[in-house]
């Protein structure tokens, strides 16, 4: 991520996409999960990822 991104954050709902959709495309880098949380009422969850140093 060449420094741009301090925090990714994913809501991840369930669906079937057939062959799916890719989220990113490009080089790999390494992100840690900081939190993940389950939204009230919902099947919706958040991701939060951090870049690593």
């Amino acid at each position: 991520m060449a420094g741009l991104v301090d925090e990714l954050h994913l809501m991840i709902g369930s669906a079937f996409l057939g062959d799916g959709v890719p989220v990113f495309s490009g080089p790999r880098t390494g992100l840690r999960l900081l939190d993940v949380r389950q939204l009230s009422d919902s099947q919706l969850v958040l991701a939060r990822y951090g870049a690593t140093e």
